[in-house]
């Protein structure tokens, strides 16, 4: 029998229309989870071929608000951060929710994930931001197929996807990298990588009061080449940072991306601390509807 759902594409970090990223989210908040396949969604993921599609069910956990399932063209994801922003968004559209002021509690393949919606914009906090250095020779390969020099060592961020973090001199640099995406795509998948996330500072960055940067994603590894807009790079990007400067204080991390790929999107981050002094990172920004109807299934 076919399932008819409603569905909706956003997009995400951006305004403007069409100047974001996008992701494709099924309401599949009205039928019981096992009515579709792990393998029927990681079809619609291919045939959409955007970087992410996801499907909305009831929660199985009591406190959430709702159960997310994520999948890029060729494999499903524990967690990604525009997927996360622009599936909450398209959530509260399709339950009238209240996009003013809200807290909404999702359920996804790395455990809850809070988010808050505040004059119509989301932001998360990661509940996975862990690092761990990388191997000399890992390094070499990867600074090859950039083909740039780094200014601070590497580190691998676990923030859901595994991101290598590379940081540059400058946002130019950014800017102007061409990667080899074959070499770089059998590097990842060699060792289990999602992808490579790269930064460049601004001119205008104040390592006292705020930091604005330039930053890449690069995923060729799960037929994501470049990534226009990336939500949990931005956090593995800010983890790097706090873990390279040592911030004491909150700071303010504008991050801007998608110049390579005619987007342009604006990623609004922040280094916060508990009462134990324990940093906490989060990324947020806005989310449009472009497409809204049904898909059949």
């Amino acid at each position: 029998m076919t399932l008819k759902l409603p569905f909706k594409q956003m997009d995400v970090f951006t305004n403007t229309r069409f100047k974001g990223n996008p992701v494709a989210v099924v309401n599949c908040l009205n039928i019981d989870e096992s009515e579709i396949s792990d393998e029927q969604m990681q079809s619609i993921a291919t045939w959409t071929n955007l970087s992410e599609t996801t499907f909305l069910f009831k929660p199985t956990l009591r406190e959430c608000t709702y159960k997310l399932k994520i999948f890029t063209p060729a494999n499903e994801l524990p967690f990604a951060g525009h997927p996360t922003l622009g599936s909450c968004k398209a959530f509260l559209q399709f339950t009238n929710g209240n996009e003013i002021k809200n807290v909404i509690k999702q359920e996804c393949g790395v455990g809850i994930v809070n988010l808050t919606v505040d004059d119509g914009k989301i932001s998360f906090v990661s509940s996975s931001n862990t690092f761990e250095p990388i191997n000399d020779q890992i390094v070499e390969e990867i600074r090859c197929c950039l083909d740039t020099q780094f200014i601070d060592t590497p580190l691998l961020l676990h923030t859901g996807p595994e991101w290598i973090v590379c940081h540059v001199k400058d946002a130019q640099t950014c800017i102007d990298l061409k990667p080899d995406y074959q070499r770089l795509r059998n590097i990842t998948k060699k060792y289990g990588y999602t992808g490579v996330i790269v930064g460049g500072a601004k001119n205008n960055s104040n390592i006292k009061e705020k930091l604005s940067y330039e930053m890449r994603a690069f995923a060729p590894g799960i037929d994501v080449p470049e990534d226009p807009v990336c939500g949990s790079g931005s956090i593995a990007l800010i983890a790097y940072l706090q873990g390279l400067y040592k911030f004491q204080t909150p700071m303010n991390v504008d991050i801007t991306q998608g110049q390579c790929v005619s987007r342009k999107g604006e990623i609004y981050s922040s280094i916060s601390f508990d009462e134990k002094g324990i940093a906490i990172f989060s990324s947020g920004g806005s989310a449009l509807c472009i497409i809204d109807g049904t898909i059949n299934i």
